[in-house]
């Protein structure tokens, strides 16, 4: 072969590798990346086949700072059959550059009868230097839900006009109920206060099981104080978990150790005879 189709050989060679590995990197980047709103949601509109289970827990977190704030929050979400809800379950992590403000799960869900709905919100707002000249959360819960019967529902019936948390409303109705048990504690702030809707128009077809609550907390904590910051780097993008679907970066690490190792070997290989030549 002579040195200028040698040359051109490893120019090929260079090329191909190189593109090989822009694309690998490229694909890595995009994968598992999604933004997220300020609103958060989990098991809305979910089948009305019977004797199905859901499950939702968000926890929140979120820092306030007289010039906006960050927030983290995690969504545990279950989906299975009635006696066995946890069957097939999911965690998300969101670390996000803004305030969560609205929290909307499990709404109109599982209208098929025998079906059981367990969902749960925890907020935690951190004001940084601020006061958050908080108050008791107001509630709108279990208004025309369980054939109108009292179960564990606590306020019962609550009717609050502009409600901090609105849940369990027209749900657990069709007759035989099991349970309804929906719950709210806590504060709400003065500013910076998070909505909560879960729980309404859900489970109506009879043999119900409803046990809801939302709990807010709002503290005041140092800007100076160590750990006061709850979201780490704040990205704006999904962490996969358990069961989260999202690829790892394993697989496209080694193609690229791969297709170096092939790129070093292949140019020592079209080095060697021209060296031997000279």
């Amino acid at each position: 072969m002579s040195s200028h189709l040698q040359r051109r050989s490893l120019a090929i060679l260079f090329a191909g590798v190189f593109l090989s590995l822009g694309s690998l990197v490229g694909a890595s980047g995009v994968a598992g990346t999604t933004n997220i709103a300020t609103t958060t949601t989990c098991s809305n509109g979910s089948p009305d086949t019977a004797g199905l289970g859901v499950i939702c827990e968000a926890t929140i977190i979120n820092r306030i700072t007289a010039s906006g704030g960050s927030a983290k929050v995690t969504v545990r979400e279950c989906h299975g059959a009635a006696g066995d809800p946890t069957a097939a379950c999911a965690v998300t992590v969101m670390h996000l550059t803004h305030l969560v403000t609205k929290v909307t799960q499990c709404n109109d869900v599982v209208n098929g009868g025998g079906s059981t709905v367990r969902c749960s919100v925890k907020v935690t707002n951190k004001f940084v230097d601020m006061n958050p000249h908080a108050t008791a959360a107001t509630s709108n819960q279990c208004v025309g839900s369980g054939d109108d019967i009292a179960n564990t529902c606590d306020p019962f019936p609550a009717t609050t006009t502009g409600a901090t948390v609105t849940q369990c409303n027209g749900s657990a109705n069709g007759g035989t109920l099991v349970e309804l048990g929906c719950t709210v504690t806590g504060t709400k702030a003065s500013s910076h206060n998070v909505i909560i809707n879960q729980c309404n128009g859900s489970a109506n077809g009879g043999g119900a099981l409803v046990i809801c609550s939302a709990s807010i907390s709002n503290v005041r904590i140092s800007g100076d104080s160590g750990g006061s910051t709850p979201t780490g780097p704040p990205t704006d993008t999904l962490v996969p978990t358990e069961g989260s679907g999202a690829g790892s970066d394993a697989p496209w690490l080694l193609g690229l150790v791969l297709a170096t190792v092939v790129a070093v070997v292949a140019v020592v290989a079209l080095i060697r005879p021209m060296t031997r030549r000279r």
